[in-house]
Protein backbone atom coordinates (compact mmCIF):
# COMPACT_ATOMS: atom_id res chain seq x y z
CA UNK A 1 0.00 0.00 0.00
CA UNK A 2 1.25 3.26 -0.84
CA UNK A 3 0.71 6.59 0.96
CA UNK A 4 0.71 10.03 -0.40
CA UNK A 5 -3.22 9.42 -2.68
CA UNK A 6 -5.57 7.29 -3.94
CA UNK A 7 -5.65 4.44 -6.95
CA UNK A 8 -6.43 6.83 -10.08
CA UNK A 9 -7.57 5.40 -12.97
CA UNK A 10 -4.59 5.89 -14.90
CA UNK A 11 -3.48 5.33 -18.75
CA UNK A 12 -2.25 1.46 -19.28
CA UNK A 13 0.81 2.81 -21.50
CA UNK A 14 3.60 -0.06 -20.81
CA UNK A 15 1.85 -1.52 -23.52
CA UNK A 16 1.63 1.06 -25.72
CA UNK A 17 4.72 2.35 -25.71
CA UNK A 18 6.24 -1.29 -26.30
CA UNK A 19 4.07 -1.05 -29.40
CA UNK A 20 4.57 2.54 -30.40
CA UNK A 21 1.71 4.16 -29.96
CA UNK A 22 -0.09 6.58 -27.63
CA UNK A 23 2.26 9.18 -28.86
CA UNK A 24 1.20 11.18 -25.58
CA UNK A 25 2.57 8.48 -23.32
CA UNK A 26 6.20 9.09 -25.06
CA UNK A 27 6.33 12.91 -26.18
CA UNK A 28 8.47 14.36 -24.19
CA UNK A 29 9.04 11.30 -21.49
CA UNK A 30 11.89 10.04 -23.25
CA UNK A 31 15.67 10.55 -22.35
CA UNK A 32 18.65 9.98 -24.79
CA UNK A 33 21.87 9.71 -22.86
CA UNK A 34 24.26 12.61 -23.16
CA UNK A 35 27.19 12.27 -20.92
CA UNK A 36 28.71 15.40 -19.94
CA UNK A 37 31.74 13.37 -18.34
CA UNK A 38 32.41 9.59 -19.80
CA UNK A 39 34.79 8.76 -17.95
CA UNK A 40 32.45 9.39 -14.89
CA UNK A 41 29.01 8.22 -16.56
CA UNK A 42 31.17 4.54 -17.30
CA UNK A 43 31.61 4.47 -13.74
CA UNK A 44 28.10 4.46 -12.90
CA UNK A 45 26.94 2.82 -15.90
CA UNK A 46 28.34 -0.44 -15.00
CA UNK A 47 26.72 -0.66 -11.73
CA UNK A 48 23.53 -1.05 -13.80
CA UNK A 49 22.35 -4.91 -14.04
CA UNK A 50 23.41 -6.61 -17.01
CA UNK A 51 20.03 -7.14 -18.99
CA UNK A 52 19.09 -3.42 -18.53
CA UNK A 53 22.67 -2.22 -19.58
CA UNK A 54 22.12 -4.23 -23.00
CA UNK A 55 18.80 -3.06 -23.72
CA UNK A 56 19.88 0.66 -22.91
CA UNK A 57 16.38 0.79 -21.68
CA UNK A 58 14.73 1.83 -17.67
CA UNK A 59 11.16 1.24 -17.96
CA UNK A 60 9.68 3.67 -15.07
CA UNK A 61 6.12 3.91 -13.92
CA UNK A 62 4.50 6.85 -12.90
CA UNK A 63 0.80 8.50 -12.25
CA UNK A 64 1.37 12.28 -13.75
CA UNK A 65 -1.06 13.85 -11.67
CA UNK A 66 0.63 15.77 -8.79
CA UNK A 67 1.77 19.05 -9.95
CA UNK A 68 4.60 20.25 -9.96
CA UNK A 69 6.46 16.82 -9.07
CA UNK A 70 4.27 14.87 -12.02
CA UNK A 71 1.73 16.53 -14.35
CA UNK A 72 -0.14 16.01 -18.02
CA UNK A 73 1.15 19.32 -20.01
CA UNK A 74 -0.47 19.43 -23.52
CA UNK A 75 -1.07 15.77 -23.71
CA UNK A 76 2.55 15.05 -22.46
CA UNK A 77 3.91 13.91 -19.19
CA UNK A 78 6.38 16.85 -17.67
CA UNK A 79 7.44 17.66 -13.71
CA UNK A 80 9.92 17.67 -11.28
CA UNK A 81 10.61 13.90 -10.43
CA UNK A 82 10.64 13.34 -14.71
CA UNK A 83 13.08 15.53 -14.94
CA UNK A 84 15.19 14.16 -12.26
CA UNK A 85 14.62 10.47 -13.58
CA UNK A 86 15.73 11.94 -16.90
CA UNK A 87 18.95 13.02 -15.61
CA UNK A 88 19.33 10.22 -13.72
CA UNK A 89 18.63 7.54 -16.77
CA UNK A 90 21.45 9.84 -18.58
CA UNK A 91 24.39 9.33 -16.00
CA UNK A 92 23.66 5.77 -15.75
CA UNK A 93 23.61 5.45 -19.67
CA UNK A 94 20.15 4.73 -20.15
CA UNK A 95 16.90 6.12 -21.92
CA UNK A 96 14.50 6.36 -19.81
CA UNK A 97 10.63 5.20 -20.82
CA UNK A 98 8.11 6.63 -18.62
CA UNK A 99 4.84 4.36 -18.46
CA UNK A 100 1.81 5.88 -16.87
CA UNK A 101 -0.49 3.54 -14.14
CA UNK A 102 -2.58 4.45 -11.11
CA UNK A 103 -0.83 5.49 -8.20
CA UNK A 104 -1.73 2.37 -6.27
CA UNK A 105 -0.14 0.36 -8.43
CA UNK A 106 3.59 1.29 -9.34
CA UNK A 107 5.04 -0.22 -6.26
CA UNK A 108 2.95 -3.13 -6.98
CA UNK A 109 4.00 -2.67 -10.39
CA UNK A 110 7.75 -2.95 -9.75
CA UNK A 111 7.56 -5.65 -7.27
CA UNK A 112 5.89 -7.81 -10.15
CA UNK A 113 8.83 -6.56 -12.56
CA UNK A 114 6.27 -4.70 -15.03
CA UNK A 115 8.43 -1.47 -14.40
CA UNK A 116 12.02 -1.66 -13.40
CA UNK A 117 11.45 1.56 -11.38
CA UNK A 118 8.39 4.15 -10.08
CA UNK A 119 8.81 7.77 -9.44
CA UNK A 120 5.64 9.57 -8.41
CA UNK A 121 6.18 11.66 -5.00
CA UNK A 122 5.74 8.04 -3.48
CA UNK A 123 6.04 9.04 0.31
CA UNK A 124 8.14 6.06 2.32
CA UNK A 125 6.13 4.12 4.38
CA UNK A 126 6.73 0.19 5.95
CA UNK A 127 4.01 -0.85 3.26
CA UNK A 128 6.23 0.39 0.50
CA UNK A 129 9.00 -0.80 2.15
CA UNK A 130 7.52 -4.84 2.41
CA UNK A 131 7.76 -4.90 -1.30
CA UNK A 132 10.25 -2.62 -2.65
CA UNK A 133 13.44 -1.02 -2.26
CA UNK A 134 13.11 3.02 -1.92
CA UNK A 135 16.32 5.42 -2.87
CA UNK A 136 15.61 8.51 -1.23
CA UNK A 137 15.56 11.53 -3.39
CA UNK A 138 13.40 14.11 -1.33
CA UNK A 139 11.80 15.34 1.66
CA UNK A 140 8.23 16.78 1.89
CA UNK A 141 5.87 16.77 5.10
CA UNK A 142 2.42 17.67 5.40
CA UNK A 143 0.60 20.95 4.72
CA UNK A 144 -2.66 22.89 4.59
CA UNK A 145 -3.88 25.85 2.26
CA UNK A 146 -6.95 27.79 3.02
CA UNK A 147 -8.61 30.75 1.85
CA UNK A 148 -7.30 33.78 3.43
CA UNK A 149 -10.11 34.69 5.69
CA UNK A 150 -9.83 31.37 7.55
CA UNK A 151 -6.22 31.68 8.17
CA UNK A 152 -7.05 32.99 11.45
CA UNK A 153 -9.48 30.85 12.44
CA UNK A 154 -7.94 27.38 12.49
CA UNK A 155 -4.42 25.14 11.82
CA UNK A 156 -3.78 21.73 11.68
CA UNK A 157 -4.42 21.51 15.22
CA UNK A 158 -7.91 22.84 15.47
CA UNK A 159 -9.50 20.94 12.97
CA UNK A 160 -12.34 19.62 14.63
CA UNK A 161 -15.86 20.33 13.14
CA UNK A 162 -14.09 20.89 10.00
CA UNK A 163 -14.72 20.08 6.12
CA UNK A 164 -11.12 19.43 4.92
CA UNK A 165 -10.37 17.75 1.58
CA UNK A 166 -8.27 15.49 1.15
CA UNK A 167 -6.67 12.53 -1.74
CA UNK A 168 -8.35 9.45 -0.44
CA UNK A 169 -6.00 6.86 0.57
CA UNK A 170 -3.37 9.11 1.00
CA UNK A 171 -1.05 9.82 3.97
CA UNK A 172 -2.84 12.97 4.70
CA UNK A 173 -6.43 11.42 4.39
CA UNK A 174 -5.01 8.47 7.41
CA UNK A 175 -3.51 11.67 9.60
CA UNK A 176 -6.66 13.26 9.52
CA UNK A 177 -8.70 10.19 10.58
CA UNK A 178 -6.32 10.27 13.31
CA UNK A 179 -6.90 13.61 14.37
CA UNK A 180 -10.30 13.09 14.15
CA UNK A 181 -10.10 10.21 16.41
CA UNK A 182 -8.42 12.64 18.82
CA UNK A 183 -11.52 15.10 18.35
CA UNK A 184 -13.67 12.15 19.55
CA UNK A 185 -11.75 11.57 22.42
CA UNK A 186 -11.76 15.42 23.58
CA UNK A 187 -16.10 15.22 22.90
CA UNK A 188 -15.44 17.83 19.77
CA UNK A 189 -16.92 17.06 16.43
CA UNK A 190 -15.02 14.85 14.35
CA UNK A 191 -13.32 16.06 11.43
CA UNK A 192 -15.90 15.71 8.14
CA UNK A 193 -13.36 14.57 5.43
CA UNK A 194 -14.17 15.09 1.61
CA UNK A 195 -12.07 12.52 -0.30
CA UNK A 196 -11.13 12.83 -3.80
CA UNK A 197 -9.28 10.91 -6.60
CA UNK A 198 -7.02 13.54 -7.47
CA UNK A 199 -5.48 17.27 -5.67
CA UNK A 200 -6.98 19.40 -8.52
CA UNK A 201 -10.65 18.95 -7.02
CA UNK A 202 -9.64 18.97 -3.62
CA UNK A 203 -8.39 22.42 -3.84
CA UNK A 204 -11.54 23.16 -6.39
CA UNK A 205 -13.75 22.45 -3.04
CA UNK A 206 -11.68 24.83 -1.22
CA UNK A 207 -11.87 27.45 -3.62
CA UNK A 208 -15.32 27.13 -3.72
CA UNK A 209 -15.94 26.96 -0.10
CA UNK A 210 -17.19 23.89 0.34
CA UNK A 211 -14.17 22.70 2.62
CA UNK A 212 -12.20 24.96 4.61
CA UNK A 213 -9.01 23.42 3.42
CA UNK A 214 -6.48 21.11 1.86
CA UNK A 215 -4.36 18.82 3.36
CA UNK A 216 -1.37 17.57 0.94
CA UNK A 217 2.32 17.02 0.83
CA UNK A 218 4.14 20.13 1.43
CA UNK A 219 5.14 21.10 -2.74
CA UNK A 220 2.30 20.24 -4.07
CA UNK A 221 0.29 22.85 -1.61
CA UNK A 222 2.94 25.18 -2.24
CA UNK A 223 2.62 24.49 -6.08
CA UNK A 224 -1.87 25.21 -5.32
CA UNK A 225 -1.34 28.25 -3.56
CA UNK A 226 1.06 29.77 -6.23
CA UNK A 227 -1.58 28.98 -8.75
CA UNK A 228 -4.48 30.37 -7.23
CA UNK A 229 -3.73 34.37 -7.52
CA UNK A 230 -4.35 35.13 -3.93
CA UNK A 231 -7.06 32.51 -3.47
CA UNK A 232 -5.40 30.47 -1.18
CA UNK A 233 -2.37 30.94 1.43
CA UNK A 234 -0.95 27.79 3.31
CA UNK A 235 -1.68 27.88 7.24
CA UNK A 236 0.67 26.88 9.54
CA UNK A 237 4.39 25.15 8.21
CA UNK A 238 4.92 21.77 7.10
CA UNK A 239 4.85 18.69 9.37
CA UNK A 240 5.22 14.87 9.96
CA UNK A 241 7.64 15.06 7.00
CA UNK A 242 8.82 12.22 5.83
CA UNK A 243 11.33 11.09 2.21
CA UNK A 244 9.99 10.39 -1.30
CA UNK A 245 12.06 7.29 -2.81
CA UNK A 246 12.32 5.99 -6.20
CA UNK A 247 11.01 1.94 -5.83
CA UNK A 248 12.76 -0.66 -7.13
CA UNK A 249 11.79 -4.33 -6.76
CA UNK A 250 13.43 -5.58 -3.49
CA UNK A 251 15.84 -7.84 -5.05
CA UNK A 252 17.29 -5.51 -7.36
CA UNK A 253 20.20 -4.51 -5.19
CA UNK A 254 22.54 -3.22 -8.22
CA UNK A 255 19.98 -1.09 -9.53
CA UNK A 256 18.99 0.67 -6.25
CA UNK A 257 23.02 1.32 -5.57
CA UNK A 258 23.28 2.59 -9.44
CA UNK A 259 20.40 4.56 -9.00
CA UNK A 260 21.43 5.99 -6.08
CA UNK A 261 24.83 6.76 -7.64
CA UNK A 262 23.45 8.84 -10.21
CA UNK A 263 21.86 10.74 -7.66
CA UNK A 264 24.33 11.22 -5.29
CA UNK A 265 26.66 12.43 -8.43
CA UNK A 266 23.78 15.08 -9.45
CA UNK A 267 23.64 16.33 -5.71
CA UNK A 268 27.75 17.24 -5.94
CA UNK A 269 27.42 18.80 -9.09
CA UNK A 270 24.61 20.97 -8.71
CA UNK A 271 22.06 19.51 -10.65
CA UNK A 272 20.19 17.65 -8.67
CA UNK A 273 19.31 21.57 -6.52
CA UNK A 274 19.15 23.04 -10.05
CA UNK A 275 16.16 20.89 -11.14
CA UNK A 276 14.15 21.19 -8.23
CA UNK A 277 15.02 25.42 -8.23
CA UNK A 278 13.60 25.22 -11.46
CA UNK A 279 10.10 23.70 -10.47
CA UNK A 280 10.19 25.73 -7.04
CA UNK A 281 10.49 23.30 -4.83
CA UNK A 282 13.94 23.44 -3.42
CA UNK A 283 12.79 23.37 0.55
CA UNK A 284 12.55 19.98 0.31
CA UNK A 285 16.38 19.14 -0.99
CA UNK A 286 17.92 16.83 0.77
CA UNK A 287 22.02 16.37 0.99
CA UNK A 288 22.37 13.05 0.22
CA UNK A 289 20.43 10.15 -1.44
CA UNK A 290 19.42 6.68 1.17
CA UNK A 291 18.68 3.34 0.09
CA UNK A 292 15.47 2.22 2.75
CA UNK A 293 14.36 -1.43 3.09
CA UNK A 294 11.99 -2.73 5.33
CA UNK A 295 14.59 -2.65 7.69
CA UNK A 296 14.80 0.75 7.54
CA UNK A 297 11.69 2.29 8.21
CA UNK A 298 11.65 6.20 9.11
CA UNK A 299 9.82 7.81 11.84
CA UNK A 300 8.06 10.69 10.71
CA UNK A 301 8.90 14.06 11.99
CA UNK A 302 5.92 14.85 14.96
CA UNK A 303 4.65 18.22 14.90
CA UNK A 304 5.45 20.45 17.24
CA UNK A 305 2.88 22.02 19.67
CA UNK A 306 4.03 25.78 20.40
CA UNK A 307 3.74 26.03 16.24
CA UNK A 308 -0.47 26.24 15.80
CA UNK A 309 -1.71 28.02 19.14
CA UNK A 310 -5.11 26.58 19.99
CA UNK A 311 -8.41 28.30 18.86
CA UNK A 312 -11.31 28.18 19.34
CA UNK A 313 -12.93 27.57 15.77
CA UNK A 314 -16.19 29.57 14.63
CA UNK A 315 -19.76 27.99 14.55
CA UNK A 316 -20.64 25.83 11.42
CA UNK A 317 -22.13 27.68 8.40
CA UNK A 318 -25.56 26.14 8.30
CA UNK A 319 -25.99 24.04 5.13
CA UNK A 320 -29.53 23.39 3.95
CA UNK A 321 -30.28 20.23 2.52
CA UNK A 322 -30.13 21.02 -1.10
CA UNK A 323 -26.71 22.76 0.01
CA UNK A 324 -25.07 19.57 1.02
Amino acid sequence: MVLRRSALVGMACGAAIAAGALAGCQNGATSEPTPSNTAAISALAEKVPTKIREDGVLLVGIDPSYPPMEFLQRGQAVGADLDLMMEVGKRLDLRVEFSEDAYALLVPGVAAGRFEAAISALSVDDNDLQNARMVTYYSSGSQLAVRPPAKKRFGPRNLCGRKIAVLDGSLQYAQLVEKSANCIEQQKKPIRILTFQSQAPATQAVLDGKAYGTLADSPIIENAVRQSNGQLVTNGKPFESAPYGIAVADDRKQLARAIDGALESMMEDGTYLAILDQWGIASGAISEPEILTSKDIPEPTPLATEQFPAATPPPEPTVSPTQE
